[in-house]
């Protein structure tokens, strides 16, 4: 049987998460301990968010139980046998829940039942729920949720609705994939998390989910570092003895670059957890950045001995060995991980790479072949041997190569990437147009897609991109105004042509034309977000109109999401010191000289920062 839970709808003053996670509680329960065929449905609306994007939010139905006719989409679309849902009231610390089952075959329900229970019967009510979903959709119950009570990791059901609050904005997040409502903050799940913590330090789901949802918060920027930062904190100190939050400390720190207070994380999770390599790994990488290979290699060959088959710390650890000038010793590695286990396909790939890095290229052609030949699933090796193949100038074999993997993987950018870089090798220019479309269609990053639309409106308009080169060639002999004289025409054929806009900023920047400079430059990086130049020309269009707090606002926002960026960070710095944020400029031109050491060509840019 094929069953649908539907969340509770909230009443007006009653939180909409314990309704959601009542009705996803009892569903999980019985899909994960029973195997059965039970998803939990969200509601979830799209919003067109005032920067463009499409974020989506949690949306309560109504206030009461819906009516049959909003059930029947699922019963023809999905294919649902039975539909489970209610309506919940909370009253200070009690609550009225109605609970009710639809079957397809009427409009009719096949159970309805309300009840009242104060807070202290959380737990028996929602094993209640457990139960009656289980009867009707008649599925088996294990053991320990067939008896009066059962496990919910803690006594306090006040901990407990906590708990759930805090999970349901996790929730929130992972569903939306980071796409959430602009004003959505995760401050009260925080909050709710760590009172939960503090009610009962011995229950680990709160511990947890807060780990979890800093950690997502951070990986899709929502909310801000400072947020994270306090929350974890406190967190580590409540519980002290588990080492996950030392460890999303040591995260959130390495990606703001404060890379000695990372370490010092990393390594208090190690005090607590000396058998996990994904952290022997990660201060690695931070003492790595930090200019310290000789603790790096070691603590990369910790994580080494103790990873399974895929060693993911091999790279880096070869990362290491070769910047040290010993990159013979990266062959011997891999070797060893091959002899242990002759099927691990990455091994013999990383070995062959590694043979070709040191320049025994006989050597590693025969360990591609032999790997070819004695691996069952060889599609990895396929993948690491192709690129080689083109260089080595056997385009047929590498297109070959390629092919296989698409079979298997057709929507795999890279590799869609690299075949469409060898068919153009091989003139077989004609076959391109449609491994562009291919990328497109596989949902890729904003500057790939630029990038593959490029190349798509390149190949397949060519005559309009020929006017657009004629007005890049003006622009280099100084005819600014004849470039946008030419280009300005092709804006509406070429809407989506990043390179066309990148053109337009520029002259029109170079004759002061600022309205219109900022307006290509916006469109530039609305269609290629991480055009570097395209900053710049924003930056000094908007500085031509003087709107130099706007242009600080946009580069402190454009640097944060792209931390690795010279150009941007450069522009950052040169915008704090034009709305006199000049101690900032400074210590922003400190770190970047600090990053690319002497280079004479920025010397004046840095110099004029630090004035």
């Amino acid at each position: 049987m094929k069953v649908a839970v539907l969340p509770f709808n909230a009443t007006e003053g009653t939180k909409a998460a314990y309704g959601r996670q009542f009705a996803a509680f009892a569903a999980e329960q019985l899909r994960t301990h029973a195997q059965a065929d039970i998803n939990a449905v969200s509601y979830l609306t799209q919003i067109q968010a005032p920067d463009g994007t499409t974020r989506m939010a949690f949306v309560n139905i109504g206030n009461g139980l819906l009516p049959y006719e909003q059930l029947t989409d699922l019963f023809a679309q999905a294919q649902v046998d039975l539909v489970m849902d209610g309506s919940l009231t909370q009253t200070d610390d009690a609550f009225d829940l109605t609970l009710r089952f639809h079957s397809k075959e009427s409009d009719q329900p096949l159970f309805e039942e309300s009840t009242t229970f104060g807070i202290d019967e959380l737990f028996s009510k929602l094993l209640w729920i457990v139960k009656t979903l289980a009867n009707q959709a008649e599925i088996g119950l294990p053991e320990f949720l067939a008896g009066e009570s059962m496990e919910f990791g803690t006594t306090d059901p006040k901990a407990f609705l906590l708990f759930l609050e805090g999970y349901d904005a996790l929730s929130h997040v992972q569903q939306a994939n980071g796409m959430v409502a602009i004003e959505f903050s995760p401050q009260p799940a925080l909050d709710a998390l760590l009172e939960s913590v503090e009610m009962d330090k011995t229950f680990n789901g709160p511990y947890q989910v807060l780990v979890q949802f800093a950690r997502a918060c951070a990986h899709f920027r929502i909310g801000t570092f400072e947020m994270m930062d306090e929350a974890l904190a406190k967190l580590s100190a409540l519980v002290p003895t588990q080492f996950l939050a030392f460890f999303a400390l040591g995260e959130l720190h390495q990606t703001v670059n404060s890379l000695s207070k990372a370490a010092d994380f990393y390594e208090k999770a190690l005090t607590l957890e000396t058998e996990d390599p994904a952290i022997y790994a990660r201060l690695g990488i931070v003492q790595l950045q930090l200019g310290m290979p000789v603790n790096a290699e070691r603590n990369f060959r910790r994580a080494f001995t103790m990873e399974g088959d895929d060693k993911p710390s091999g790279d880096y650890l070869a990362m290491v060995l070769t910047q040290t000038g010993r990159a013979h010793e990266v062959v011997p590695l891999w070797k060893g991980v091959v002899d242990e286990n002759p099927q691990n396909a990455a091994a013999h790939a990383k070995y062959a790479v590694a043979l070709f890095q040191i320049d025994k290229q006989d050597d590693a052609e025969k360990a591609f072949e032999h790997a070819l030949e004695i691996v069952d699933e060889n599609l990895v090796v396929k993948r690491f041997y192709a690129p080689w193949l083109v260089k080595k100038g056997d385009l047929d074999r590498a297109m070959d190569f390629y092919e296989d993997i698409l079979d298997v993987a057709p929507n795999d950018i890279q590799v869609l990437t690299e075949y469409a870089q060898t068919l153009e090798a091989a003139g077989r220019e004609f076959e391109v147009p449609q491994v562009m479309k291919d990328i497109l269609a596989s949902n890729p990053d904003p500057n790939t897609r630029a990038q593959a639309l490029a190349r798509l409106i390149e190949l397949e308009q060519p005559k309009r991109v020929e006017n657009v080169e004629a007005a890049r060639m003006k622009m280099e002999s100084g005819d600014m105004q004849g470039a946008i004289s030419s280009l300005k025409p092709l804006r509406n054929w070429l809407a989506d042509y990043w390179k066309l806009w990148a053109m337009l900023s520029s002259a029109y920047n170079a004759t002061q034309q600022f309205t219109e400079a900022e307006e290509a430059a916006r469109r530039l990086l609305e269609l290629y977000p991480g055009c570097e130049p395209g900053y710049g020309e924003l930056v000094n269009a908007l500085h031509g109109q003087n709107k130099a707090d706007e242009a600080y606002q946009l580069m402190k926002y454009a640097a944060t999401h792209n931390p690795n960026s010279l150009p941007i960070h450069i522009n950052l710095a040169l915008a704090a010191k034009r709305v006199g944020q000049v101690q900032e400029a400074r210590d922003l031109a400190k770190q970047i000289r600090e990053a690319i050491g002497p280079n004479e060509e920025l010397e004046p840019v840095l110099s004029e920062i630090e004035r």
